[in-house]
């Protein structure tokens, strides 16, 4: 019983691609989350992110699924807080 409920505990990956305003706002999110990819709190998870013109592109990879979670919804998090204070310094609505 154990081997078959961890098996759907294992590891995979999230590919999020996140259209923003300008290339500008993709370089500044990339600045301002570079340092997390560097220093994460737990090894279980590994982040890479890169720019396509106005997309951000974060990609996930995780041991297990509680990790994937955890990684996920914080750079979500993190991308929201960032766009907010990009939109309130440069006037634009969300």
């Amino acid at each position: 019983m154990t081997a078959a409920r961890t098996s759907w505990l294992r590891g995979g990956e999230v590919r999020l691609e996140l259209e923003l305003h300008s290339p500008e706002q993709v370089e500044t999110l990339l600045t301002a989350l570079a340092p997390e990819t560097e220093s994460a709190p737990s090894d279980r998870s590994k982040v890479r992110l890169r720019s396509e013109g106005r997309t951000l592109i974060i990609h996930i990879t995780a041991e297990d699924l509680v990790a994937l979670r955890a990684a996920t919804n914080s750079y979500l998090s993190w991308v929201s807080a960032c766009q907010r204070a990009m939109d309130a310094v440069t006037g634009q609505k969300p």
